[in-house]
């Protein structure tokens, strides 16, 4: 049997990789204003919800 010479191949070192820095989207008073105030409707409107829930149960107990 002959042996098969094999080409070593040049070792190859990893490119350093170079962070990359995510920016952020500017975020001003104006959005944080209008985000806070959609957060404000919402529970609300979310609590309205409940105390009809919670209307419509009671109603329901007293035979109302």
């Amino acid at each position: 049997m002959s042996k098969k010479t094999t080409k070593k191949r040049p070792a190859v070192s990893p490119a350093p990789a170079t962070p990359v820095a995510v920016v952020p989207p500017a975020f001003g008073y104006e959005d944080m204003l209008s985000e806070l105030e959609a957060i404000v409707v919402d529970a609300e409107v979310r609590l309205a919800d409940e105390e009809v829930i919670a209307d419509g149960v009671a109603l329901s107990r007293t035979g109302l």
